[in-house]
């Protein structure tokens, strides 16, 4: 199923009417999408903050390697790791670096004045302790615009 949301996400199609199973947040903005998200991955990642956090959609696809699994590699022991599909060649094993890549992400896209954008970012999460599942993100709905919104954002 993986490598399927891999084809889908870099044709960016999914017209053609297949389905995958995917868990999408959404809500008032600072109504705890993100928190809820941490709970299911069992991981604190993601950026905090008041206001519009979360700028940008955010894919995370959950993938299951056990501890056994040959894929694992060595130095990674029982630890879980991330990568970014913007930065396919860097791993992640400390979270609060994936928070800071994030925000970094979110900030080179939307600016630094509460802009929202709607180029996702993808986060892969290689866990023994997670089930083979893609959650999404959404920045928060809301009616006033701040600083970079558009004045329509409530449309």
């Amino acid at each position: 199923m993986n490598e399927l949301q891999d084809v889908f996400d870099t044709i960016g199609d999914r017209s053609n009417g297949i389905q995958l199973p995917e868990i999408v947040v959404v809500g008032s903005q600072s109504a705890g999408k993100s928190s809820v998200m941490e709970g299911i991955v069992g991981k604190d990642f993601l950026p905090r903050g008041s206001g519009v956090v979360t700028r940008r959609p955010l894919l995370i696809r959950l993938i299951h390697t056990p501890l056994d699994d040959p894929n694992r590699k060595k130095e990674y022991g029982d630890n879980d790791w991330a990568t970014f599909k913007h930065l396919p060649d860097k791993v992640f094993t400390d979270f609060q670096k994936v928070r800071e890549e994030i925000e970094f992400e979110t900030d080179r896209v939307s600016g630094k004045n509460k802009g929202i954008s709607d180029e996702q970012i993808s986060l892969n999460i290689f866990s023994a302790k997670v089930v083979n599942l893609s959650l999404t993100d959404l920045p928060g709905i809301t009616k006033v615009p701040v600083g970079d919104q558009p004045s329509d954002i409530e449309v």
